[in-house]
């Protein structure tokens, strides 16, 4: 016991030699404002703060926080939600702050679970969905709580998430609807895609070098000969019925400054080349990444069932270790590639998965190669709707959570559990996170229900976190980010709100486009020749143009425009 209190005790010693850096790095940058001061139990106690009206109102989130129970849908084909009650955050919530959250499952059917939610009126208290067309068309039903009457009684919300992030997310009356989730409220990205690999069947083949485009197709045909019941290159679902990740991963190394966004329907749809927004079907990195993805299908290099394939199917096969190379948008989260690394590693120390550098093509920068995109609008936002019984609950409650502590809480558990002190807003790692159990950990699912993440916040602490730990006892999530994924993350908020509404010209000519991508990017991969590839491109190209492409994207255009004139760029 003694020796493992002198080991903490170093933990909170090296900690705070890293905090002391720190503070004597940043010794020119204006003083911050006083940190909020942490207790071993890791409230925060915060000082008051002059109020509007000449009273005083606190910046103490969670003494804002009053008992409340309430139903929040994710609006999202692939997620269900786990029980609240068996997380051990959700449980201290419940228990400490007198909070409740109970989940409505999509059942994978996200869109039509809306539409009857809405028909019906039948809505939750809460919903978590993508910024743009399904959060105005609640805020036109008139369905959505307007957030500005509690923004003076909750100052600490705008200081944590940023005046200007708001503004940009305000809807066409106006008004703000929506509390941002991994939000960014400054200078520093973030981003979870990547490419991982699998280290046992790496080694076996020679850890070969997979840099380029060239490097990996040598690979993937080696994994094939030398490992035949072993998916040479497998990458994420297909996002909203339309957007391939095997080829958006890709895309990104066909071209300096590429990232997957350029070409997603839910992103731009539009590749920006001076000040306009062009056809992402007359963009040469497009063809050429096209080109690649089908080649690769076509040698048998690829999972053949990429279209149709669940995230707990590609979990499954990840987790297995049947998998030599893979890619996706989130292919360092916890649930993912996380988790996939854990499992194989509880059963041999030597295996698991490596996140390397992204490939790209010959000839192009690795510096300039963004597989992932961070927006200071953060992911997706969550909305209050108007059969809520008591909506400022719920704001005063999603207030705490996007909190230090409350990020504190959903990220890295309740006190008690993982660590006991906390020094500067860093939780210190206690005996039982440092010898802990990989897949235990995972299964606790701690971080499920964070809907409000504060990016800042998280990556700054858990990678003063890490610091403190042996490398067998980091994070493999946080190692990737940092080293990798966070580094190759393009900055893209200039690119927000560029979603039309669907109701409105320019959204019906969308729903079109995406209807048609469906069917063009499979047809593109599937494809027998590389002259058919360029083929079904050119007459992709023509088809959307007599399905009004150019109307969308002078519009798209002229919001880019109107989005950097409120950035002040």
């Amino acid at each position: 016991m003694n020796s493992k209190k002198s080991f903490q005790a170093l933990i909170v010693l090296a900690l705070s030699v890293i905090l002391v850096l720190s503070a004597c790095s940043k010794k020119n940058e204006p003083a911050p404002s006083p940190s909020p001061v942490a207790s071993p139990s890791g409230n925060e106690q915060g000082s008051p703060n002059e109020g509007g009206d000449g009273g005083e109102v606190s910046t103490d989130p969670r003494s804002k926080v009053k008992p409340v129970t309430f139903t929040q849908y994710v609006h999202y084909d692939w997620f269900t939600a786990p029980s609240w009650e068996e997380r051990p955050h959700g449980k201290w919530i419940t228990d400490t702050l007198g909070v409740k959250m109970e989940p409505i499952q999509s059942n994978g059917a996200a869109a039509q679970r809306l539409n009857s939610m809405i028909v019906s009126n039948e809505l939750p208290d809460a919903i978590v969905l993508d910024k743009g067309k399904d959060v105005e068309r609640l805020v036109d039903a008139g369905k959505l709580v307007a957030l500005d009457p509690y923004l003076e009684k909750y100052p600490e919300f705008v200081a944590a998430i940023g005046e200007e992030t708001l503004n940009m997310l305000r809807s066409a009356d106006g008004k703000l609807y929506q509390i941002p989730n991994w939000y960014i409220n400054g200078d520093q990205g973030n981003g979870n895609a990547a490419y991982i690999v699998n280290k046992k069947i790496h080694k076996d083949l020679g850890s070969p070098p997979l840099e380029t485009w060239d490097d990996l197709e040598a690979y993937l045909k080696q994994v094939k000969e030398k490992h035949p019941n072993i998916i040479p290159f497998d990458a994420g679902e297909v996002r909203d019925g339309s957007e391939l990740q095997l080829l958006g991963m890709l895309y990104s190394g066909a071209a300096n400054g590429n990232t997957p966004h350029y070409i997603s329907p839910g992103g731009i749809f539009g590749v920006p080349q001076g000040d306009k927004i062009v056809s992402i079907f007359q963009d040469e990195s497009f063809k050429e990444a096209a080109l690649y993805t089908s080649r690769l299908f076509r040698q048998g290099l690829t999972s053949q069932d990429m279209f149709t394939q669940t995230r707990d199917q590609i979990n499954e096969k990840l987790r297995a270790g049947n998998v030599a190379v893979f890619a996706a948008y989130d292919a360092v989260v916890e649930g993912i590639g996380r988790e996939a690394n854990n499992t194989l590693k509880a059963k041999d120390p030597e295996a698991g998965y490596d996140v390397i550098w992204p490939v790209h093509k010959a000839g192009v920068d690795r510096n300039q190669v963004f597989p992932s995109g961070y927006n200071a609008l953060g992911w997706n936002v969550n909305v209050i709707t108007t059969k809520a019984s008591d909506p400022e609950a719920i704001f005063a409650y999603m207030n705490w959570a996007t909190s230090e502590e409350g990020q504190r809480v959903f990220f890295f558990g309740p006190p008690g559990l993982f660590y006991d002190d906390v020094l500067d807003g860093v939780p210190v790692p206690n005996d039982a996170y440092i010898n802990r159990d990989l897949k235990k950990y995972d299964e606790l699912k701690i971080g499920e229900f964070n809907w409000y993440g504060n990016t800042v916040y998280i990556d700054t602490t858990k990678g003063k976190r890490e610091q403190l730990l042996s490398e067998e006892a980091q994070d493999w999530t946080t190692v990737g980010q940092t080293t990798i994924s966070f580094k190759t993350s393009k900055n893209i908020t200039e690119f927000s709100n560029l979603t039309p509404v669907p109701t409105s010209e320019e959204g019906i000519i969308m729903q079109r486009l995406t209807d048609y991508y469906k069917q063009a990017v499979s047809q593109i991969v599937f494809a027998k020749t590389d002259a058919e590839v360029v083929s079904l491109i050119e007459k992709a190209d023509k088809d959307t143009q007599g399905l009004g492409y150019q109307k969308l994207l002078d519009w798209k255009s002229t919001k880019w425009k109107e989005n950097l004139e409120i950035m002040k760029k």
